[in-house]
């Protein structure tokens, strides 16, 4: 949510233009600046939590949720799968496999 609001910051002040055939927006003023900067660092945080989020559910053999929040990324609703995790994921309980003696 953080992103979004820095990336609606700073089309609100950056300098915007068209061409026939592109649109562009270029921020030369500080609050643009640190509005790209916030959506940045929130972008690499959001990358961070989702690899976490899929070692985790790898670690917990819940292929069915490593599913639906991998593939839900790759199409760009991850924040649905994310959300959908955080609320009604899978249980902290590790899967343990032991070797058995002979």
């Amino acid at each position: 949510m953080v992103w979004l609001v820095a990336l609606v910051i700073f089309f609100m002040t950056s300098h915007k233009g068209a061409t026939g055939t592109s649109f562009y927006a270029i921020g030369n003023t500080p609050v643009s600046a640190a509005a790209w900067l916030v959506a940045a660092v929130t972008g690499l945080v959001m990358l961070v939590t989702w690899i976490g989020a899929l070692i985790r559910l790898g670690q917990l053999h819940a292929w069915g949720w490593f599913a639906a929040v991998l593939v839900l990324q790759l199409v760009g609703l991850g924040i649905i799968g994310m959300v959908a995790y955080a609320a009604a994921g899978p249980e902290g309980e590790m899967a343990v496999t032991r070797p058995t003696a002979t």
